[in-house]
């Protein structure tokens, strides 16, 4: 045999054909270390699981006995844990102290906040637990803080409304359904007014707005309005009353209107008279009240005094609304009070709104934060020519989602005029996220 010669060498590479080994043995090995693989891949995934949920429990042993401000770090510290978390923080909502059921709530709606850079499917397993969750605890909440978990149930019907899938729509039914409970609840769940436990037979609960408001005719383009012109502010006036009396008939029963006292009706068999407002008597200010035969109404007044006083009266309007700005009008368009909503639409109509411009104001006035997003979005898409007056309305509203998507679009219209409504919200804005948005959009521009 030559040097280099390897003929009579076996090949390493070759498979055993002697029937020394098995030919099933290399499969068996290969199929045994695959599920060891296997079995160590699933350990890791149930100890990652279940060591978030150690934690949370971990967290949570002894929480009632502690102090607030620990109460709110043991919190802050199980919001970071994902779903495991969504339970504690739920159930810190019924929490004794105020404070502590706020930080839960805040924890929660940044949860939320956090839940949309996720795919749908996994943030809808967020969402449906959290809604699982409220609706464990719906007839348990104080009625001081339906407002906060409503809020949460809002957010969740938002993120929900417009998805095609089965899941989906189920979460959306059944977010619906918690929120109604909430709204109108048949337990006996601590109230605001009396800490004693309430008759099961006789909730005290009142029926809010669980739905937004129609916004099919504000989303329409042809249906956005410009603000007010000024030229239509100033030619508006009192709308004439068709039916003036006449001089000859008789004379009606009047109102004797004071700043000082209640208004009462004045016959016409009376005669009224007024005397000067005097510091040094003031049983003066009485109107005395004469009464006389069948002679006509007629109203005499004293001679003024040296000293007397003069007092002004034309600041008496002849509606509650005249002296409020446009925005403050545009708030009692969603009081509960049917007449009151009928007076500031009444108002609006003569400072020159038309019916499109007060179906917008009505909607900013909704106190549905669901609605009033939609509003704002709605505002973004339309072909509006001054939308200013509106952003700058609903940049002061009282929800942060609200405020937070304001500026948002308002970042985009690269608007001076916006861009200094933004400096001057930044002086008012106590909120420190929304603070940090504004901050950033002025910045930026």
């Amino acid at each position: 045999m030559q040097s280099g010669d390897f003929t009579n060498h076996p090949n390493p590479f070759a498979l055993h054909v002697d029937g020394n080994r098995p030919s099933r043995s290399s499969f068996r090995t290969a199929a045994k270390f695959f599920a060891m693989i296997t079995l160590l891949f699933g350990v890791t995934l149930a100890v990652g699981s279940q060591s978030r949920q150690w934690i949370v429990n971990r967290l949570m042993s002894g929480f009632s006995e502690l102090q607030v401000p620990e109460k709110q770090q043991r919190l802050a510290q199980i919001s970071e844990l994902g779903i495991p978390a969504i339970e504690p923080l739920v159930d810190a909502i019924l929490d004794p102290e105020t404070e502590v059921a706020r930080t839960a709530c805040e924890l929660l709606r940044q949860s939320q906040n956090h839940w949309t850079s996720f795919d749908w499917s996994d943030s809808r397993t967020y969402h449906e637990e959290l809604v699982k969750q409220l609706a464990r605890i719906s007839s348990a909440i104080p009625e001081g803080r339906t407002g906060w978990t409503t809020s949460l149930i809002q957010q969740t019907i938002m993120e929900s409304v417009q998805k095609d899938d089965a899941a989906s729509k189920n979460l959306y039914n059944f977010a619906s359904q918690t929120l109604g409970s909430m709204s109108l609840s048949t337990g006996s769940g601590p109230s605001v007014l009396d800490t004693q436990p309430l008759d099961q037979n006789a909730p005290v609960r009142l029926m809010v707005r669980s739905k937004p408001l129609p916004v099919a005719d504000a989303e329409s383009f042809g249906a956005w309005t410009d603000w007010p012109t000024p030229q239509s502010r100033e030619t508006s006036s009192h709308i004439p009353s068709d039916e003036q009396p006449s001089q000859e008939s008789k004379p009606g029963a009047s109102v004797y209107r004071s700043s000082a006292s209640k208004l009462r009706p004045v016959e016409s068999g009376e005669n009224i008279v007024l005397r000067d407002i005097q510091a040094t008597k003031p049983d003066s200010l009485a109107a005395e009240t004469v009464p006389v035969s069948a002679s006509p109404l007629a109203v005499t007044q004293s001679p003024p005094a040296a000293n007397g006083t003069i007092v002004p009266t034309s600041y008496l309007t002849d509606s509650a609304f005249e002296s409020y700005d446009d925005q403050s009008v545009i708030h009692w368009l969603g009081s509960e009070e049917a007449s009151l909503r009928q007076k500031a639409k009444l108002e609006l109509m003569r400072r020159g709104f038309s019916a499109q411009q007060i179906e917008i104001a009505t909607q900013i006035a909704s106190p549905d934060s669901a609605s009033r997003l939609a509003l704002v979005d709605a505002i973004a898409r339309s072909r509006i020519e001054n939308p200013r007056p509106w952003l700058a309305i609903l940049l002061n509203d009282s929800y942060r989602e609200v405020r937070l998507k304001t500026i948002s679009v308002i970042a985009t219209m690269n608007d001076p005029e916006m861009m200094q409504t933004l400096r001057s919200r930044l002086e008012q804005e106590r909120d420190p996220i929304v603070n940090a948005r504004i901050r950033r959009v002025l910045k930026l521009r």
